[in-house]
């Protein structure tokens, strides 16, 4: 459908008045009038009664708007997306946990695009659940998550092992010797997102099931400077406080009668791009 027909339905719909909508879109009113006619006879039907003072949209007016917006955004993608390959030869698309984003892709990124600039390289941070969601409904190419998933859409494999430590801010010297389970029940402890269903049974073995963390934060790194602040303590991939333990700036507290499982990460690659030249480059490089 004409992008200034829908342009300008769209904003005579926001303006409700002929001449502010001439003014934003830079033409004569006239072409305004002339446009929503257009519109109207294409689709057969009337967008907007008018009166001297006043533009309402009818009935199917208001019905038809979500749909020209959703028109439009589809035209400026597939205008966006053609001008794109101008540029690039391919896209690559990646969907990532953000704790294993911050551990253990990021630096993969990074070295993608400095060795293959004709690339392009999107990136989705988001919880497990989002990212095998985007890449049923292929908008993603590759995936890392803590999920092992079988499906016909994309192969699955082990991508990393990680260790979960109990850690807290070098000030907290009281348990250096470690804490049995029951000391750890009275300890204040920081959530984050990296609890999988292994790591959820081992915790409800100790805690109960009711327990309320002093403070539950969706993304695991951000606990990291409340617990440099000596305030409370955290069960963290070890590989995401590696160097704030090299520094010194947290503490490892050792477990003395159980220790959480190790937690798995996955790599999950669509199918339907394996043969693209971003995958194979990709798995190439990083793999």
């Amino acid at each position: 459908m004409d992008y200034n027909l829908l342009i300008t339905f769209i904003y005579l719909a926001q303006f409700k008045n002929f001449t502010k909508t001439a003014e934003q879109l830079h033409v004569v009113q006239s072409t305004v009038t002339s446009r929503i006619k257009q519109l109207e006879y294409n689709l057969g039907e009337t967008l907007f009664t008018r009166t001297n003072k006043t533009v309402e949209l009818t009935q199917k007016g208001e019905a038809f708007l979500p749909y020209a917006k959703e028109l439009l955004s589809l035209q400026d993608t597939a205008l966006s997306q053609l001008k794109q390959l101008e540029i690039y030869q391919d896209t690559l698309t990646i969907g990532v946990v953000h704790s294993i984003y911050e551990c253990h892709v990021a630096h993969l990124i990074l070295k993608f695009i400095q060795n293959n600039p004709k690339i392009s390289v999107k990136v989705m941070i988001g919880h497990s659940e989002e990212l095998i969601q985007g890449l049923h409904e292929n908008q993603l190419d590759i995936a890392f998550t803590y999920w092992d998933v079988k499906s016909s859409q994309f192969t699955c494999e082990p991508f990393h092992n990680d260790e979960i430590i109990l850690v807290t801010g070098a000030q907290n010297k009281c348990n250096s010797e470690g804490v049995s389970n029951e000391t750890l029940k009275s300890l204040q402890l920081w959530k984050s997102a990296i609890y999988t269903e292994s790591f959820k049974e081992w915790f409800y073995t100790i805690f109960p099931k009711n327990y309320l963390y002093a403070m539950d934060i969706n993304v695991s790194g951000n606990t990291i400077a409340y617990l440099e602040a000596g305030i409370g303590y955290g069960f963290m991939l070890k590989s995401m406080v590696t160097k704030n333990l090299e520094a010194g700036s947290l503490i490892e507290v050792k477990l003395l009668e159980s220790s959480p499982p190790c937690i798995e990460s996955y790599i999950l690659i669509n199918k339907r791009r394996l043969t693209s030249e971003a995958v194979k480059q990709w798995l190439l490089e990083c793999e």
